[in-house]
């Protein structure tokens, strides 16, 4: 391509020769030189990008919207402008396809865009929520080029966003076959009464609410009496998912995908029916959290929040162990109240965690076992000769279809 000098020298030349065809040529090379430098220079001046969510969390089946907006905020059009939006790799677009990134992990979602002076330009995307995860976008790589792409300015902004896909819950049906996991319970002694554990009457006092009075014991004894009852501890109920799918030592990092979600799909319904029917569930897991540097662990809570405090770890569980679930089970032994009920979640043989679920229970604390998968229901044999509650999960066809999730005993 000829300079800026090249058109110059034409058009001096032209001067000298008296041709009106050289000058023409001189100042035509002059003028792309000149647009070029302006759009090498100033092209990402006055220029703004934004992206938004319409929320940032979906169940898996579901869509996300995604809003791109440009503006050109300056007299100079662009004609040639292109966006790469780094994001984590696994995320889909619909009807888009991603280029490959320099950042381990994330993949590029480029967009290529036309505008006029003082334009803003909208695209709206839908993103797929096909895969459990958290999505994070990072930074967006601007590019303004001329009209022959020979120069770009290049700019990299920082944009985080982040999305989260949790996952499916379905109804749980046969849930009375491990109904003894959470509810009131006797406690020997507490500050707080269960409402549901009547002891008797005794003498009103003064403060009692009028519904606590006992009409009819206090008819027939002729004097006003209250009624009285025992301490209870919570229905509280956690369940520990073991994430390991693959027999075998846990740090080889292998994993089945279908189980894997599976597993999310079965704690995520068993939380939500728990805590509707107004129990405290929390959750645990053998698995790497979203957070760095977290295990997973989520102290039972009855409040509706909770769900959506569960789905958000399930989303960023990882999809390999990262310990024994035996170890997990131990862990939870020692850092939870005896008055926790512990549900082991696993698709894999139970028998190895057998003797720790047995010590558990040895020590006053509520244990229950429930199996998912072709090898999950083995060893609840077992289980149950050594007088613990079993179950098997299922999820029929798949986890992906299933219109509920059916515990047998």
């Amino acid at each position: 391509m000829i300079g800026a000098a090249g058109g110059l020298g034409l058009i001096v030349l032209g001067s000298l020769l008296f041709s009106p065809a050289l000058i023409g040529v001189g100042a035509i090379v002059e003028l792309v030189w000149l647009l070029r430098s302006l759009w090498t220079r100033y092209g990402l001046r006055g220029v703004s990008y934004e992206r938004r969510l319409d929320r940032t969390r979906a169940t898996i089946g579901e869509e996300i919207g995604l809003e791109l907006v440009v503006r050109n905020r300056k007299l100079l059009p662009l004609p040639w402008l292109s966006v790469d939006d780094l994001v984590t790799s696994g995320a889909s677009v619909v009807g888009r396809d991603f280029e490959p990134s320099v950042l381990p992990g994330f993949v590029a979602l480029r967009t290529t865009w036309t505008l006029g002076w003082f334009e803003r330009v909208t695209r709206r995307l839908r993103i797929e929520a096909d895969r459990r995860g958290v999505y994070d976008f990072r930074e967006a790589h601007l590019q303004v080029a001329d009209l022959f792409g020979r120069e770009k300015d290049v700019e990299e902004r920082p944009l985080p966003l982040r999305y989260r896909v949790v996952p499916r819950h379905v109804p749980v049906t046969g849930l009375d076959v491990l109904s003894a996991i959470p509810g009131p319970a006797l406690a020997k002694g507490g500050l707080f009464e269960e409402p549901t554990l009547f002891a008797g009457v005794r003498p009103y006092q003064a403060g009692d609410p009028r519904r606590r009075i006992h009409w009819k014991a206090t008819a027939r004894l002729g004097q006003p009496v209250s009624r009285r009852f025992d301490p209870g501890h919570d229905r509280e109920l956690l369940i520990a998912l073991d994430v390991q799918t693959v027999s075998g030592p846990f740090w080889l990092m292998q994993y089945e995908d279908e189980l894997s979600e599976g597993l999310c799909t079965a704690a995520m319904s068993l939380a939500r029916s728990l805590i509707a029917d107004g129990f405290a569930c929390g959750l645990a897991a053998n698995g790497y959290s979203a957070v760095p540097g977290r295990g997973v662990f989520l102290a039972p809570g009855g409040a509706p929040a909770q769900v959506a405090r569960i789905a958000d770890e399930l989303a960023g569980l990882s999809r390999w162990p990262s310990m024994p679930f035996a170890n997990l089970l131990d862990r939870l032994g020692r850092r939870v109240p005896r008055s926790t009920a512990i549900l082991a979640l696993t698709s894999r043989p139970a028998r190895e965690v057998l003797p720790v679920l047995r010590r558990l229970q040895r020590t006053g604390r509520r244990v229950r076992l429930a199996g998912l998968g072709p090898h999950g229901p083995q060893g609840l044999t077992d289980a149950r000769t050594m007088g613990i509650t079993a179950a098997v999960v299922r999820l029929a066809p798949d986890w992906r279809t299933a219109r509920a999730l059916e515990l047998v005993g």
